[in-house]
């Protein structure tokens, strides 16, 4: 299939799932409103930790090496299914241990059926996208993850009525998080069926595990910065912000987040593309997409820079009004990210994880430093401008590793020129 009716696929499947996931987003701030919604995701961020940890980024070894046809899938199956019930296992005991030992808000039933369902759920999700993404196959997981989004859509309990018999505010996260588990099965399924023709007698030899954990531990590194990275800031709003200040905090970064959701899908057509080999003119499309992103961003985050502070509070509720200068502080920030996803895509198809690291690192510096700093006393403003200063420091130090490598100028990565609107025409609805 050319490349860019990959892009398209990719694009059409994977942006109907956020679309539904923005409005499953914005019904829950708006039914919970900001202090029970921001704790839930303040746990979900927690949780999504374990998820990173625990997953050791095998999906991005899956990937990578289904692609490259180095390592066998029935291989790569075997392994991560193994392993997320090794960690489901350890998950529940853990979760049993700070049930009887460890004085939480949560109650013991929820907490060990949330985390249960969340991390095997998702680790599984992570593994078994991976076999379908490296086939460039966008189509059936994202139809699950649309299937399940629109199930918890007609569960939320509207008014104390919901559509699916039963629910109730107080017992809806469950289902909420049993969906996840729900998905992951169904995705193992698919996979095995469809891409896993041998048994589950074929295990990783020793060289084969040395390779994929070669590759996975530097993607693990980078992946376990990256979180930090997005999610530092966090913790420190907890501490030193009430709970309607975090829960605003989080959906402003939520809503940054949906920024990234267009570069994130380029880039997971970037990544097994460039893995498999593929070089011609990758700098003409690495350079053309970051253009596109950037003059589409700026003129959108103009649009909410003049509406929002009307906006946010009308789209997710009056609790919602201490959004608006956070989105401000972090408008810089999300142009400087989100320019440079495909950019990493390509150093990581390239098994050059390292400058994605390196980056990483100097931007997780200058954001830790000043959540430090400036928290405490200017609260949920100073962690956005702090974020967006981050952010810059990364976007710096990879454009200058890119143009070292190709010779660019920078104009090619943020000036928008007339034919590039031909360019991508072509591109993108070429005949194959």
């Amino acid at each position: 299939m050319h490349t860019g009716r990959i892009f398209l696929q990719s694009m059409l499947w994977r942006g109907l799932y956020y679309v539904s996931a923005f409005v499953i987003n914005i019904l829950i701030a708006r039914h919970f409103q900001a202090s029970v919604s921001g704790g839930i995701y303040f746990i979900i961020s927690i949780y999504s930790i374990i998820v990173l940890v625990s997953s050791l980024s095998l999906e991005s070894g899956i990937i990578y090496f289904a692609a490259k046809k180095q390592i066998p899938l029935s291989k790569l199956f075997n392994f991560s299914t193994a392993w997320s019930l090794f960690i489901g296992i350890i998950v529940f005991f853990v979760a049993c241990y700070f049930v009887g030992n460890v004085k939480t808000q949560l109650s013991g039933p929820f907490l060990i059926a949330s985390s249960l369902s969340f991390i095997c759920g998702n680790l599984l999700i992570n593994y078994c996208s991976g076999f379908f993404y490296a086939a460039n196959n966008f189509i059936i997981p994202n139809f699950i993850f649309i299937i399940s989004t629109c199930f918890l859509i007609i569960s939320i309990p509207y008014h104390g009525h919901s559509f699916i018999p039963g629910v109730t505010d107080d017992n809806y996260f469950y289902i909420y998080m049993y969906s996840f588990l729900v998905q992951g099965i169904c995705l193992a399924l698919f996979a095995k069926a469809k891409y896993i023709k041998n048994g589950f007698r074929h295990f990783l030899s020793i060289s084969e595990f040395r390779l994929l954990f070669n590759y996975c531990f530097m993607a693990f590194a980078g992946n376990i910065i990256h979180l930090l990275l997005y999610r530092i800031d966090y913790f420190f709003v907890e501490k030193y912000c009430d709970p309607v200040q975090l829960g605003n905090y989080i959906q402003v970064s939520k809503l940054v987040n949906l920024f990234f959701i267009l570069p994130t899908i380029l880039a997971s057509v970037i990544f097994p593309v460039t893995a498999s080999g593929q070089k011609t003119g990758i700098i003409n499309m690495l350079t053309l997409l970051s253009r596109f992103i950037f003059t589409g961003y700026l003129f959108i985050c103009i649009l909410l820079a003049l509406a929002g502070k009307l906006f946010f509070p009308y789209l997710f509720g009056d609790s919602f009004s201490q959004m608006y200068i956070p989105f401000l502080l972090l408008i810089p920030g999300i142009l400087a990210l989100s320019g440079i996803f495909t950019i990493t895509a390509y150093f990581a198809g390239k098994n050059r994880i390292r400058y994605n690291i390196t980056g990483s690192v100097l931007a997780l510096i200058v954001i830790l430093a000043g959540d430090i700093i400036f928290i405490p006393r200017y609260g949920i403003n100073a962690a956005a401008l702090v974020s967006s200063a981050g952010y810059l420091v990364y976007q710096v130090y990879v454009l200058i590793i890119i143009n070292k490598e190709f010779n660019t100028k920078l104009s090619d990565f943020f000036v928008f020129r007339f034919s590039d609107i031909k360019s991508i025409k072509d591109y993108f609805f070429v005949k194959s």
